[in-house]
């Protein structure tokens, strides 16, 4: 299919921008959770309740793999375009609706239980989000640019977290600390709501992707029980979760608690945090378009392997610097640790999409994906603070990604010859 410019543009604006609301959302959690948790929990001590808040941030995330599997379904048997809108509607209201939540003064102990409520509402959609947008990506591009194309999931989320932090940043700084704790932080999950509407406006203009309509007309619509799905496809689906431990680990790593070690070390404020974050995202999210264009000329396998080898090499000076408190070492370590994982950000969504055949491209990816976001991205900051109280040792995280590193690096290692996975693809080439 050949896009004018004007087209691909709105079509990657309109697939990224509900992956900038998911994301938006769940980083609007993670900032605001010390003024969360002080007004919704009443624990023996501030870690206490902030350690219950991102107790509930994590365990949103297992609503993701349910949903990733229900969407998935959807999407591989009614199309990408209405699942995508489907799953951007039901995450629109539950956004809305946290800045409208009674706090515990008011509610008293029901507070805690309407957020987790929310949060598990608001993640069983965004489980079909990313994974769709991946698919619709992967599926509307050329053969010559499909991992140009496919890398632009990467960036939409990662924009929404950027959208999070900077508007956080903003009313930190234009509002007093009670104004942010009476009413302030509810602005975010209100605008959040006017995202979501506009989302939804851009998404409805999309046309089924090239590859689903080719499928439809083949009449090769999966009839499979879902069981029969996972069993046929274990392997691959097993490959696609290794793809993705390094990158979710360190991803929510550098965007929830390397920041913190930046402030700590020089002292620095909430606010100051915030814009080391804000430094830190751009570093991640600017690359990826022209790693995707290179992406499209070399060697995706070489490419991979020599991020996450990079991203191994780049542990040791990190977890010195954490040590022994060397601001200078902390931000080069940091600088080389980002960029490989960029790498990888940009080349993930096509390595995935890759793996499976149209008819269980969408369940397939939506099972790996959130598996991972569930059980190794979600958990990472909790388990990092879990690490820091066992060890006393804040540089223990390192550990942590070097186990995540290993187990990716083997996967990247098993990738075959670039090929793909549907005859119908074919269609790209004409």
């Amino acid at each position: 299919m050949n896009f004018s410019k004007k087209q691909a543009h709105t079509v990657l604006f309109a697939v990224t921008l509900g992956n900038l609301l998911e994301w938006y959302e769940i980083y609007l959690f993670v900032y605001w959770a010390p003024v969360i948790a002080e007004l919704f929990f009443d624990g023996k001590s501030p870690l206490s309740n902030l350690t219950s808040t991102f107790l509930i941030f994590a365990i949103g995330f297992l609503a993701r793999p349910l949903g990733g599997i229900f969407f998935g379904r959807l999407g591989d048997r009614i199309g990408r375009r209405k699942a995508l809108i489907i799953s951007l509607l039901m995450m629109t209201i539950p956004t809305f609706i946290t800045g409208l939540l009674p706090t515990r003064m008011q509610i008293g102990a029901f507070a805690p239980w309407t957020l987790l409520l929310l949060r598990l509402f608001q993640s069983f959609p965004a489980g079909g989000e990313l994974p769709g947008a991946m698919c619709y990506l992967y599926e509307s591009a050329r053969l010559e640019n499909r991992r140009y194309f496919s890398s632009w999931a990467s960036i939409g989320f990662q924009m929404g977290i950027l959208l999070s932090t900077l508007e956080s940043l903003f009313l930190e700084k234009l509002l007093p600390s009670t104004m942010l704790a009476s009413w302030g932080w509810r602005i975010s999950f209100l605008f959040g709501g006017v995202i979501g509407l506009f989302g939804l406006y851009l998404r409805s203009k999309l046309h089924e992707t090239p590859l689903y309509q080719e499928m439809v007309s083949h009449e090769a619509i999966v009839k499979e029980s879902l069981f029969k799905v996972l069993f046929h496809y274990k392997k691959k689906i097993l490959l696609s979760i290794m793809f993705c431990v390094l990158n979710s680990s360190a991803f929510y790593l550098i965007t929830v608690n390397i920041s913190q070690y930046f402030a700590d070390l020089l002292g620095l404020s909430y606010r100051s945090c915030l814009l080391i974050n804000s430094g830190l995202l751009l570093l991640i999210t600017v690359p990826i378009p022209l790693i995707g264009k290179l992406a499209d000329k070399y060697n995706n396998q070489k490419m991979a392997i020599g991020a996450a080898s990079g991203a191994i090499f780049s542990l040791y000076p990190l977890y010195v610097a954490v040590v022994h408190h060397h601001p200078l070492l902390l931000s080069i370590a940091t600088l080389f640790f980002c960029l490989f994982i960029t790498c990888l950000s940009a080349l993930i969504p096509y390595l995935l999409c890759d793996l499976f055949p149209t008819k269980v491209r969408f369940t397939c990816l939506g099972v790996s994906f959130n598996t991972v976001d569930a059980l190794v991205g979600g958990f990472t900051p909790a388990v990092v603070l879990f690490l820091v109280q066992l060890t006393g040792n804040r540089a223990s995280f390192c550990w942590l990604l070097l186990f995540c590193a290993l187990i990716s690096l083997c996967s990247y290692l098993r990738i075959h010859k670039e090929k793909h996975s549907h005859a119908i693809d074919s269609i790209h080439k004409n």
